[in-house]
């Protein structure tokens, strides 16, 4: 018996903790136009930014982003995957643009979104107004002016979510009686999802100064809000 302890203590030695993980730091999955995420932006919230699934689950992801990418370009995978992945505490950015919301088919989740869809083809120029901030000490403003909007998807609010800021002041060319929810937050179970109905690559590209950091509270914010992790792998 003794030499046999001896024996498997040479192997431990020898090889190593064979048991030993590898925790590796939260992870966000960007799909689309990512022209306005980058590894260090994202990196500031504790996150490593992917543009693919990858050898990885959605449910090990903390926060997925749908950047003006149609919903039929979405890895299905991902698109099966979401009400689970909400259900397990999640975080979902959804960000505008003609290939969003009902102009990039969204339909199939509107269930997930904090708007609600008026149709298909909701991309539209509507003429320049400022946004109207309803909720201004909302983590995701601080520190930032928005842009004044005109082109933007067209969508109704959503009843039971939380509308972050509007366009300002009467109808849209879609002829709605009421101001266009602009930005929203909704809970999903222990999920959380924020939709943004302007395009926020285009925007930062024409200018906005402070579309950047706009983009660093809302990574942050929902990366913070999610436990997903994951799920260690072992050393090498």
């Amino acid at each position: 018996m003794r030499r046999l302890g001896l024996a498997l203590m040479m192997i431990l030695v020898v090889a190593g903790p064979a048991a030993a993980a590898e925790h590796l730091p939260k992870l966000a999955l960007a799909l689309g136009d990512t022209s306005y995420l980058s590894e260090d932006v994202v990196a500031e919230s504790g996150a490593a930014l992917r543009t693919e699934l990858g050898e990885f689950g959605l449910d090990e992801y903390s926060l997925l982003v749908l950047a003006n990418v149609p919903l039929a370009a979405v890895p299905s995978g991902v698109r099966e995957g979401l009400p689970d992945f909400l259900s397990k505490g999640g975080s979902l950015l959804l960000t505008g643009g003609p290939g969003a919301f009902g102009s990039g088919g969204y339909e199939a989740i509107a269930p997930f979104l904090p708007f609600g869809l008026r149709g298909g083809a909701d991309w539209r120029a509507n003429p320049f107004k400022p946004v109207l901030l309803l909720q201004p000490g909302h983590p995701i403003f601080a520190g930032v002016s928005l842009p004044t909007i005109g082109t933007f998807n067209d969508l109704n609010p959503r009843p039971g979510a939380s509308e972050l800021a509007q366009y300002q002041g009467g109808g849209t060319v879609s002829g709605s009686k009421f101001s266009s929810p602009l930005i929203a937050e909704a809970g999903f179970g222990p999920g959380s999802v924020v939709g943004v109905a302007f395009d926020l690559g285009a925007e930062i590209r024409g200018g906005w100064g402070a579309g950047s950091q706009f983009v660093r509270n809302l990574v942050k914010y929902l990366v913070d809000r999610s436990p997903l992790v994951p799920k260690p792998r072992k050393k090498p």
